[in-house]
């Protein structure tokens, strides 16, 4: 829950830097680990896509 928590609580701003620091790696694990880069690419999107929607539609 506390997982949980942190994300509907966290700014936008702090979401992206996650995404970053998430997609960073990545990229140079692309050849060695394939399917732990389509893991980290896919989660480091989907908190990019969650920080631009709670951005747009903050109250």
């Amino acid at each position: 829950m506390k997982i949980v928590s942190f994300f509907r609580n966290a700014s936008p701003l702090k979401l992206v830097g996650i995404s970053v620091i998430l997609a960073l790696p990545a990229t140079f694990l692309e050849e060695s680990f394939p399917t732990i880069f389509i893991t980290l690419r896919l989660f480091s999107f989907v908190l990019l896509m969650y920080a631009i929607v709670k951005f747009l539609f903050k109250d």
